[in-house]
């Protein structure tokens, strides 16, 4: 897998500086500005308006239709092919676009935990979602005066009415701080720590209390977390490196190749060897 985390500053018409927000019509984008698998180290939100098409995030490929948000993560894989028709809009921005008070920097964490395609079932809601994308797309051409300052805010509605509409809303938790440094430390040290105990102790909890609060509050316990982590990041080595199968495993934190394959084939029913291939076959 190329481990490149491609730049906000290396898409897009217009260039941008690696903490502006960018917003643009979706079809002024439809070829790919970089034309194979690849991810981002910014988030790239796009609204589906009209048009065709798919667009496959990691290893889920989704139906392009009207009324979609697609939600796109650092760090997460992406391809899409989309119709002549299509029409929508792109904005892009990273974790530095956006004064991160902590309010905003909590808003954008539970962001980061959204599911990565939203249909929205009510129209004002999505309505809503398209004034605020042609007042951005407006500030963000002109660039007037204090315009940074003016998209900031406009963002923030954009990302907030995201979170609290449309089938796929992220709902609040009581748990919610728990969760989300959990998910973070996860994030961070998943090739070197697979174990739950782990975990606790880094936010200063008993295993059991975590495991009891995730399997609470999101219905699965820490372990599986872990492990579909890992089981994630195997599946995009595989899919998209050259690498073999017992480095996949050594990046992965396992110290014996055969020791990966047992994992991989427990939860997936099949080999990485067996994966890699059936995903070269398609």
């Amino acid at each position: 897998m190329n481990s490149k985390l491609h730049s906000i500053d290396s898409f897009g018409i217009l260039k941008v500086s690696l903490s502006s927000i960018r917003i643009e019509k979706l079809e002024d984008r439809i070829k790919p500005g970089v034309p194979f698998p690849h991810r981002h180290d910014f988030f790239q939100v796009i609204l589906i308006t009209a048009g065709s098409g798919w667009h496959q995030i990691d290893f889920s490929k989704h139906k392009v239709v009207a009324g979609q948000v697609f939600i796109m993560k650092p760090g997460q894989m992406h391809s899409w092919e989309l119709s002549k028709g299509v029409k929508g809009y792109v904005v892009e921005f990273n974790y530095q676009s956006l004064n991160l008070s902590k309010e905003n920097s909590e808003l954008i964490n539970q962001f980061s935990y959204s599911p990565d395609v939203h249909h929205f079932s009510l129209k004002n809601d999505f309505q809503m979602l398209i004034k605020l994308s042609e007042i951005m797309i407006a500030e963000f051409q002109a660039k007037k005066e204090l315009h940074d300052l003016c998209l900031q805010g406009y963002l923030l509605s954009f990302v907030i009415h995201i979170i609290r509409s449309g089938e796929g809303q992220v709902k609040q938790e009581k748990a919610i701080t728990i969760i989300e440094n959990f998910k973070k430390l996860v994030e961070r040290n998943f090739q070197e720590a697979h174990s739950v105990s782990y975990y606790a102790k880094e936010l200063g909890i008993s295993s059991r209390a975590l495991t009891m609060q995730l399997s609470r509050s999101i219905g699965k316990p820490p372990r599986v977390i872990i492990q579909e982590r890992i089981l994630l990041e195997a599946k995009r080595y595989l899919a998209f490196s050259k690498l073999n199968v017992a480095e996949i495993g050594y990046k992965l934190g396992f110290e014996d190749a055969n020791y990966f394959t047992r994992f991989f084939r427990l939860h997936e029913m099949k080999t990485p060897a067996q994966f890699k291939k059936q995903i070269n076959a398609k």
